[in-house]
């Protein structure tokens, strides 16, 4: 089954393939949820959370769980929105700097998956190029 959201950019920023098979780029992809890191920029401290949502019912987005990712639940394609939230830690606490939030299509091609990559909106931040860093593990 397709987890296909039907408002997906018809533009997109980005197109490449990844060496993986679909589950195992779904399940590389969904473990990216929930992770943080910091770093350092200038003099502030910048914490960095992930998220990632897979569509439910064509409109609507989701947390990922054990069930959706069994061999053979989704097949063939799927849309996953993923949040970048950016916190500048600082000593009257945590300040929002930036949310990001991209959508990416995994589909399956056999031996290897293509990812598309739209961003939500055209504002400062992080870029396609941004999201695929993350996508591949490289730091920015």
């Amino acid at each position: 089954m397709r987890r296909i959201y039907y408002r997906y950019p018809q533009r997109v920023d980005l197109s490449f393939a990844m060496g993986m098979t679909f589950p195992e780029t779904l399940q590389y992809v969904s473990d990216l949820s929930g992770q943080e890191s910091t770093k350092t920029t200038g003099k502030e401290l910048i914490r960095v959370k992930v998220k990632v949502e897979i569509a439910t019912n064509r409109a609507e987005f989701g947390d990922i769980t054990p069930d959706i990712l069994r061999p053979g639940v989704i097949t063939e394609a799927a849309d996953l929105r993923i949040s970048v939230l950016a916190l500048a830690l600082r000593g009257s606490g945590k300040v929002p700097l930036a949310n990001d939030i991209f959508y990416v299509r995994l589909t399956d091609r056999g031996n290897c998956t293509d990812i598309d990559i739209a961003r939500q909106d055209s504002g400062e931040g992080l870029d396609a190029m941004d999201m695929k860093s993350i996508l591949l593990g490289k730091p920015n």
